[in-house]
């Protein structure tokens, strides 16, 4: 390694050390970008799996569920009955 380093004078080691951190940089940033956005992807899928299983297991019908998911305003009668399923989930809990 040093063989081929040796005969490079001094400046030139720096031009090649900064061409050689530029083009890493540029590599690096994208990979990374890249890996973030496939993070975040997985970690939404998650919360939304987990939300759809906790819905199901509070026995919501697939229309509230497709509401909720969409973000669409319910109607005042499927509002209250979903308060009253939360309210009597809750109340059924017993505490350890």
């Amino acid at each position: 390694m040093t063989e081929l380093i040796d005969p490079i004078s001094g400046g030139d080691r720096f031009v090649l050390l900064l061409v050689s951190v530029v083009m890493l940089t540029t590599t690096l940033i994208p990979v990374g970008v890249v890996g973030f956005i496939q993070w975040r992807k997985v970690r939404e899928h998650e919360a939304t799996s987990g939300l759809i299983h906790d819905m199901l297991a509070r026995s919501f019908t697939s229309e509230e569920i497709e509401r909720v998911l969409t973000g669409t305003e319910l109607d005042a009668r499927s509002a209250n009955s979903i308060i009253t399923q939360a309210k009597a989930s809750f109340a059924c809990r017993t505490l350890p």
